[in-house]
């Protein structure tokens, strides 16, 4: 999948995914597309970080700069950028991760006043 020029010339830094063509053009690169949809769907189903980290490990996937081991840094940045609704995911697929993360949260009410306090 391909952008329009004026997507591609918006879309700014180029994440894990994506890459530019001779022209700039933004487009998805199919075998990364496919680990970012896996990775998504791995959430999904209730897969933590580290979980997801270790299926990676183990089907020897690299990470982004190509190392062995993803970190849950790069998994959460994936994880939380809406750049992969461009022809990766869908919306609903990127607004249900959210929801799930957000419910992961261990005190969700928690707030600066209770830090301080």
């Amino acid at each position: 999948m391909k952008l329009s020029l004026l997507e591609s010339k918006i879309f700014g830094k180029v994440r894990y995914g994506f890459r530019r063509d001779e022209n700039k053009i933004i487009e998805t690169v199919p075998q990364e597309t496919k680990i970012a949809q896996e990775i998504f769907d791995l959430c999904l189903t209730g897969n933590s970080l580290e979980k997801i980290q270790e299926h990676l490990r183990k089907r020897e996937v690299p990470s982004p700069p190509g190392r062995a081991m993803w970190s849950r840094d790069v998994l959460n940045k994936l994880l939380n950028n809406y750049k992969y609704t461009f022809g990766i995911i869908d919306h609903d697929t990127y607004c249900a991760v959210e929801e799930m993360k957000s419910s992961r949260c261990l005190n969700p009410n928690r707030n600066i006043e209770d830090v301080e306090g």
